[in-house]
């Protein structure tokens, strides 16, 4: 090969399709959509903002508008008595149940990934078995048509066998669409994959299955539903003492200011006398003005007095200049009876969900659990019976009776292989219910977990 087609090979290398596997399937959870929106929702929830007050304001004051004087004032509203350690348990409550949903939605996510999975893997099975039954059937057929012409012959055995191969023909068609359509579901999840390679062994026996359940599972608030539901309490609780706390306002604001004055805009009406403009008086300036409206024209003999707007002169000390506003409610007047029974009220409904819930959870993994159980007694019984045949012991009785009757040997072949086939049927019916119990205790919910399946309840 010369290097331009080294070249090419190398480029169409990372074209070409990978095989589907467990690890591929399990790992494309984290980058669908859902659980990626659930995770912002997460981190959205669980942030927190410290809050030091309720509120914070600037107010500004003129007074009047010569804006000679001016007020500023810092103003505060703290946080009602208690506010704070309602606030953080609402915080908690708020995160823990935002937490259980995101677990809830991998579960959900995994649950669908597992169970298309599995049923992918049991139809190649049923596919396989029921192809056996084929096969044996048609041999049936061929050795009926063989002894058509004998006095053993029954016709309503080679009709009987005619219809159970159009039954099993149905059956294979069945199971072909069933494999197609759940690759199809498959490449809604990993749309590039060139085949399928689900190693069975990923799979927990029926025997690993049964030690996890045969004593029943201890329910608690890890299962992600009762962690949603207790958050949701915990939350509504405390969103109830936020209430009762907010009420605890007894400082309703605390305020500091500066009153500021500008001098040079500054005037004021004054009542001056015949002193405070002769000689050496402070308003000496103003002796016209003063002059004009009483008609004096010296101290001597002038005892009138005038109205005139002279300048103002802001004489405080610094320390004068600053103000303290402190605004105080008095709670002894208010009535509070009726908020505390909302309040009581509020926190016995959230209990009565969260036990609802738990009852409901309860019921439905008891009744998982019994199931499992039921279905597991009827696999031991079906495939008891096919290890026997396959061991030989029954084959051995049949050969026995049948002597040279090549139909009774079919029969037994043909009764192994539908009880490996029913043995597959419970097997399936088992695994959808201990994926269901996995995602109800949320197993399926844990991160880095290579196989929730083996994993188990542990």
């Amino acid at each position: 090969m010369n290097k331009c087609g080294y070249v090419l090979l190398l480029l169409a290398a990372p074209l070409l399709a990978a095989p589907l596997t467990w690890e591929s399937l399990i790992q494309s959870a984290d980058q669908d959509l859902r659980y990626q929106s659930s995770q912002k929702r997460a981190n959205i929830s669980t942030s927190r903002n410290t809050k030091l007050w309720d509120k914070l304001e600037f107010r500004y004051k003129l007074d009047g508008f010569s804006f000679a004087q001016h007020d500023f004032e810092l103003r505060l509203t703290p946080k009602a008595f208690g506010e704070g350690s309602a606030d953080r348990a609402h915080y908690e409550a708020q995160m823990a149940y935002a937490n259980a949903m995101l677990a809830e939605d991998r579960g959900i996510l995994l649950y669908d990934r597992y169970e298309r999975a599995i049923h992918y893997l049991m139809r190649k099975r049923f596919l396989a078995l029921n192809q056996e039954l084929y096969q044996i059937n048609s041999d049936r057929i061929e050795v009926l048509h063989i002894k058509s012409g004998s006095a053993t012959f029954n016709p309503q055995d080679l009709m009987s066998a005619l219809e159970k191969e159009a039954s099993i023909r149905a059956a294979l068609i069945n199971d072909s669409n069933s494999l197609r359509n759940s690759e199809a579901k498959l490449r809604r999840w990993i749309p590039d994959f060139d085949s399928v390679e689900l190693d069975s062994t990923w799979l927990p026996s029926m025997e690993e299955i049964e030690a996890q359940v045969k004593d029943g599972v201890e329910i608690n608030d890890t299962y992600p539903q009762l962690a949603m539901a207790k958050g949701k309490m915990d939350s509504e609780k405390a969103r109830a003492k936020q209430d009762v706390a907010s009420r605890r306002d007894y400082i309703s604001h605390i305020g500091v200011g500066y009153s500021m004055k500008v001098e040079s805009l500054m005037k004021k009406y004054k009542e001056l006398e015949p002193a405070d403009v002769y000689g050496t008086g402070t308003y000496k300036d103003y002796k016209e003005e003063f002059e004009s409206e009483t008609g004096c024209r010296s101290l001597t003999g002038c005892s009138q007095t005038a109205t005139v707007l002279v300048p103002d002169m802001d004489n405080r000390q610094t320390k004068d200049k600053f103000f303290v506003n402190v605004g105080i409610k008095l709670p002894f007047f208010d009535s509070n009876k009726d908020n505390d029974l909302r309040n009581q009220v509020a926190d016995l409904d959230a209990e009565g969900d969260y036990m609802d819930k738990v009852r409901d959870v309860t019921v439905k993994v008891n009744r998982l659990v019994e199931q499992i159980n039921d279905y597991l007694a009827q696999w031991k019984v079906q495939k008891g019976f096919a290890d026997k045949v396959k061991e030989g012991e029954i084959f051995e009785q049949f050969a026995k009776d049948a002597g040279s009757d090549p139909l009774l040997l079919l029969r037994a072949r043909e009764s192994a292989v539908e009880s490996e086939l029913n043995a597959a049927k419970l097997e399936t019916d088992v695994y959808d219910l201990y994926l269901e119990l996995l995602q109800y205790a949320g197993v399926l919910s844990k991160e880095g977990v290579q196989n929730h399946l083996v994993g188990g309840l542990k």
